[in-house]
């Protein structure tokens, strides 16, 4: 079932889940996240480390609500242990108090479970019969040799988890018809009921669920009147505090049990840590070993679906030991009569392995083309690049996933753009100190790089434009200044970066074009003074030649005139 959750619009691809998990059961591909449920052993070490909250808990428990306000068949509630960490010791009664308030017929503590399930480890180390033994009371971790370590399933105690074995001993005292409840810190708690063969539990719910559930029934956990336990208070309630479980089962063997001189016994808190303990336990490097192996660090005491809100799990767990120090009316039931011998199959994923050749042309894509360029940063989430190569093949891992790899080719592109750009590229800090120049601005300003940086702008440009900028934390537009001490003229603009405090003043050199304007600025100008001295000279001539014909034109009549009257008149006036 799909329990953990990925709102997309909320994650931003830091790859801080990937880190985190230790199965590597994320899937990245095409800019979008996915678990895998296949592989995932339900720690919620990515819930609980995702700086954007892209992921929560997929868990419905509506139905469980509905059953125990409306059903007439009796609701039990069973506490983990750790219980007391989440909601204070001073609380505990009044815990139980707001539980039948919401109609739990009945609040047990699984912690009686949990001493059944000590003695049958005891048990099982006396009678010799395994070479190292992993406790199986943290789901994850059966989910952890189930899926990736399947080869260790020998070494897991065949014994019911406490949860189960309190549910056998629920159903026996309260009937088959009742409704048991199971409140954890866990995620993997509600995968280990619904997998179940004997369905002791109905159902789980978590602290943060149980504490949603108070608000939503207007339940003050601090008002609540007290209420009162089915069962009095066990030993085995240390269960859930680091080395908690070996500490109780030796508090169970004899003293002088031959068990002490054969056994090992260690607490691995985190499945990172447990991880790699496996690892050496697969290769055979282990053995007469008593393994209390707890997939969260601080063990159940600091699940992740613990509260979080006033939550101080050393002192509380201080505080839990103290109390079981203290208390007086510790008496364990007895559960002689409940089977509690467990099966556990191997659920390993499918995945295909590629082959070495697949795997360094994998690599080649992202320039490591040798050995030494492997830098197993872990940046990626991988351990290693050849662990990234083959989640490449699998489709979990993008080939870009490379930090370094982005880095270079980021650097390579930005060192190459600046190198052979003909602009000036200048940034200043908001001291307007330069920070950054590339070379065709060392070359402008005849400085080394090393030589500019560090330095103010004023010392070389007019600073104007980049004090505007800093100040106003605004973009200066394109506009053009001339730099006549430089011999320059630019088409200026300055961009401001907010998140750095940088203005970055990309200036155009278009002193050529410039020159080239201004040549032919005055070409014009000749041009048109040659042009008006030809239509002046043009105009004297036109006048003059009318002048002329002016005069040619009145002789002519005056001649004509008198030719005429001698052919009309004979010569004669009248």
């Amino acid at each position: 079932m799909k329990y953990i959750n990925v709102a997309k619009a909320n994650c931003k691809n830091c790859h801080k889940c990937l880190k985190v998990c230790p199965v590597k059961s994320i899937k990245f591909s095409d800019s979008k996240v996915e678990v895998m449920e296949d592989e995932c052993i339900l720690c919620g070490r990515c819930i609980r480390n995702c700086p954007q909250h892209a992921k929560s808990l997929v868990h419905d428990i509506t139905g469980i609500k509905q059953t125990v306000r409306n059903s007439a068949r009796r609701k039990i509630a069973a506490l983990a242990p750790s219980y007391l960490t989440s909601f204070g010791m001073e609380n505990r009664y009044k815990l139980a108090g707001a539980l039948q308030s919401l109609g739990f017929y009945a609040v047990e503590e699984t912690a009686v479970g949990a001493h059944a399930v000590t003695k049958e480890y005891a048990r099982i180390l006396e009678s010799d019969t395994m070479d190292n033994m992993i406790t199986t009371c943290c789901p994850s971790i059966v989910f952890l040799v189930q899926k990736h370590f399947p080869k260790l399933i020998e070494h897991l105690a065949p014994v019911l988890s406490p949860m189960e074995a309190h549910g056998a001993f629920l159903r026996k005292k309260y009937g088959d018809d009742a409704f048991i409840v199971f409140f954890a810190p866990c995620i993997s708690k509600i995968e280990e009921a619904r997998l179940s063969e004997k369905r002791y539990i109905d159902g789980v719910v978590t602290f943060k669920q149980l504490a949603a559930w108070f608000d939503e029934d207007g339940v003050k956990l601090p008002e609540a009147q007290e209420g009162y336990f089915g069962n009095d208070p066990s030993a085995s309630a240390i269960y859930p505090v680091f080395e908690g479980i070996v500490k109780d089962v030796k508090a169970n063997l004899p003293d002088d049990s031959h068990v002490f001189r054969k056994y090992s016994f260690m607490s691995k808190q985190g499945a990172k840590d447990v991880f790699e303990l496996f690892t050496e336990m697969n290769e055979g490097r282990i053995h007469n070993c008593f393994i209390e192996a707890s997939a969260c660090y601080g063990s159940c005491i600091n699940g992740p679906e613990k509260l979080d809100e006033g939550y101080y799990p050393v002192s509380r767990g201080i505080d839990m030991m103290h109390y079981l120090r203290e208390e007086k009316n510790i008496r364990e039931a007895d559960l002689s009569d409940v089977d509690l011998r467990r099966e556990i199959r191997p659920t390993p994923p499918k995945l295909a392995i590629p082959d070495e050749d697949t795997i360094r042309a994998i690599l080649a894509q992202i320039g490591k083309t040798k050995p030494e360029h492997e830098l197993n940063c872990g940046s990626c989430g991988y351990r290693t690049c050849r662990d990234k190569a083959i989640a490449v093949y699998q489709g979990k891992a993008e080939l870009h996933m490379c930090l370094p790899y982005m880095t270079q080719i980021s650097e390579t592109l930005a060192n190459v753009t600046l190198s052979v750009s003909p602009d000036y590229i200048i940034a200043v800090d908001r001291d307007l100190h330069v920070k950054e120049c590339n070379l065709a601005a060392q070359h402008l300003l005849k400085v080394t790089r090393s030589e500019i940086t560090g330095r103010r702008i004023e010392d070389f440009l007019d600073p104007v434009d980049f004090a505007l900028a800093v100040a106003e934390e605004r973009n200066i537009p394109l506009h053009k200044v001339s730099y006549e001490d430089r011999g320059i003229i630019v088409n200026q603009t300055v961009v401001y970066i907010p998140e750095q405090g940088l203005a970055i003043a990309f200036l155009h050199d278009i002193t050529k074009q410039e020159a080239e304007a201004e040549s032919l600025n005055k070409l014009k100008m000749e041009t048109m003074e040659m042009a008006q001295n030809v239509i002046d000279k043009q105009m004297t001539v036109a006048q003059e030649i009318a002048s002329l014909l002016g005069e040619t034109t009145a002789e002519t009549k005056v001649t004509l005139t008198k030719l005429k009257d001698l052919i009309v008149y004979d010569g004669h006036d009248d």
